[in-house]
């Protein structure tokens, strides 16, 4: 088993010792600091632990910047309420002007809330740090990966701007941060932030959503599902692909879009496989197309905590991924997937073509990968932690306090 899988070891529990953290319903507000509702990650995962959050009898709101006109300040979103702040078109002072207003929306409405839930450690989290002793609510802030730590408020290279310094200072104000990965954790403490508020809680995933009916029938398709960026590695795959022995039925299926989409499509061509590779664009149904998988691959060279490679390791799926941190973290070598270098296509083709080559190693790795995620990423489990967390936050209150709301919005 391998030696890089913490949340085997260091999260979890069952369902039945978690649910006692469920009982007592939250009046939560999670902030999303970008768009939303949107196909990124941490946007994702934001609504999926709102609606995971409401079904449970938590009450949820959302705040987002308002980053496009056509948006409305207010709707609502799988029966959430969204309310969005206008970002100020004015050069130079938008972000610092709508930090400005997110820190007086916390002030104002500090009374109707027990949890705050920033999503990413940016602008916002760092603004909602310099109130934190005055809205005197517990405030979690999840750590997603590469946007905080290259160009955001945690990138060293930046530090000598002032505003990265102020908003990085109000961050460390902070109660709690959710790490979803051992890089993430790793590189907060390298920020400067205390090890004490690090909790390892991964991204969730909606089992319910994922069928796991996996057979021997000849496989057909070998998925990848993602955003066609280039640190998402689609062209070692695709160059990987060019040496892989396959069936000339089997398809690669590139599920996705992107700025580098027209590039892929142009390297597929040159590559001579355009005619095993499909580009269905944006999915919406991301299930289905998993469904209807037999392998699924992913080259990325950096990663938060993959999404993708839950919802694929959630659906019976063998993965084949590279050795980057959020892939380590999730898929057991060996066990429910294999692992290889980042930017070796032979070594992942070779990985390819071992598991396309052996139907039933393909199939236990799948079975065990879907086991893996009911144990540590089903979202039940993981809102059990984030409420432990929502309530043990706050100096004042113990993690496993479960105090009842009141009615006028007070806590005595």
């Amino acid at each position: 088993m391998s030696s890089s899988m913490p949340f085997r070891k260091t999260f979890g529990g069952s369902v039945e010792t978690n649910r006692v953290h469920t009982l007592i319903p939250l009046r939560i507000l999670m902030v999303v600091d970008g768009q939303y509702p949107a196909t990124g990650g941490a946007e994702m995962q934001a609504r999926l632990l709102c609606t995971a959050f409401a079904q449970q009898g938590h009450e949820v709101r959302v705040l987002a910047p308002r980053l496009q006109a056509s948006q409305a300040k207010f709707e609502v979103i799988d029966g959430i309420a969204v309310r969005r702040l206008s970002y100020p078109r004015v050069r130079g002072l938008g972000s610092i002007l709508l930090d400005l207003r997110f820190a007086a929306y916390l002030l104002r409405h500090r009374r109707e809330f027990d949890a705050i839930h920033i999503h990413m450690v940016r602008n916002l989290a760092g603004a909602a740090g310099w109130v934190r002793r005055l809205v005197g609510i517990p405030m979690v802030a999840k750590v997603s990966g590469a946007d905080e730590f290259r160009g955001g408020i945690l990138d060293p290279a930046l530090m000598h701007r002032p505003i990265h310094r102020l908003l990085n200072a109000g961050a460390k104000r902070i109660d709690a941060f959710q790490c979803i990965s051992q890089h993430t954790r790793r590189a907060m403490l390298e920020a400067g932030y205390p090890a004490a508020r690090m909790h390892l809680i991964p991204n969730a995933v909606d089992c319910a959503r994922f069928a796991c009916n996996r057979t021997d029938a000849p496989l057909q398709r070998v998925v990848f599902v993602g955003r066609h960026v280039p640190v998402k590695g689609i062209d070692v795959l695709l160059r990987a692909w060019a040496l892989v022995r396959r069936p000339a039925e089997l398809r690669l299926v590139l599920a996705g879009n992107g700025p580098k989409h027209d590039q892929l499509r142009a390297l597929a061509r040159e590559l001579g496989v355009h005619d095993s590779v499909d580009f269905p664009g944006a999915v919406r149904h991301v299930p289905e197309i998993l469904a209807d998988a037999g392998l699924y691959v992913q080259a990325s060279h950096q990663e938060g905590l993959p999404n993708a490679v839950l919802e694929a390791m959630a659906s019976g799926l063998a993965v084949v991924a590279t050795r980057v941190s959020g892939h380590e973290d999730v898929v057991d070598h060996g066990c429910t997937g294999l692992l290889v270098p980042p930017n070796d296509p032979a070594a992942l083709a070779a990985a390819m073509q071992a598991l396309l080559d052996d139907s039933g190693l393909r199939l236990r790795m799948g079975r065990a990968g879907r086991a893996a995620i009911e144990r540590t990423y089903c979202a039940e489990i993981v809102t059990a932690s984030l409420l432990r967390l929502y309530r043990g936050a706050h100096p004042t209150a113990p993690a496993t306090e479960t105090r009842p709301l009141h009615t006028d919005g007070h806590r005595h």
